[in-house]
């Protein structure tokens, strides 16, 4: 009868191990697919809870706020949004042909994030779930029908990106970084 009693808690402590392993290996693919854990969606949902129980007179000044922000954009802040916005949309539906290597396990790439030198010069950081690369690409041709030349490639190094190939002719430049929002369904200025 000991036997049987042992024999059922080993198999019930390798169960919990199983299981506790199964979660640790949820949350680190959870945070390698959208760089953050678990648990900071629900913090940001309990923040945007919190900011639509605010009296109806802040978010009429946050709307003056933002109006007056979109005013004060000179004609040519206005066209160079609606430029990065096209290219963006344009570039992450050719992550894959423009990537100088292949994603791992047959996946397929998709980007994280933009980091823009000017109009004409862009880091595009990318993932398949498994690895993360960045491409240097310069954007030249009319806005209607853009083409792209990938300037350098780089891979995850010790502490920053390692430069693998080409020329990294941005290096040290105020850089605008762009990342995607879900719920507005575009790229959105992080800086």
């Amino acid at each position: 009868m000991q036997k049987n009693a042992k024999q059922a808690v080993g198999k019930t402590l390798l169960f919990v191990a199983v299981l506790i392993i199964l979660v640790f290996a949820w949350i680190g693919s959870y945070w390698l697919k959208y760089h953050k854990w678990p648990l900071s969606d629900l913090k940001d949902a309990m923040q945007k809870a919190g900011q639509q129980q605010q009296p109806k007179d802040a978010g009429q000044n946050q709307e003056a706020t933002s109006t007056q922000e979109t005013i004060g954009k000179s004609q040519d802040e206005i066209a160079s949004d609606l430029f990065r916005q096209g290219t963006m949309n344009d570039l992450s539906g050719k992550i894959g042909s423009l990537s100088p290597v292949k994603p791992v396990l047959g996946g397929k790439w998709f980007v994280d994030r933009f980091w823009f030198a000017d109009d004409r010069d862009v880091y595009i950081e990318y993932e398949d779930g498994h690895i993360m690369r960045k491409i240097l690409v310069q954007i030249s041709g009319e806005p209607e029908k853009p083409e792209y030349k990938v300037n350098a490639y780089f891979e995850p190094g010790e502490s920053d990106w390692a430069l693998k190939s080409g020329n990294d002719t941005m290096i040290g430049k105020r850089l605008s970084l762009y990342e995607y929002d879900q719920g507005k369904k575009e790229w959105v200025k992080k800086n």
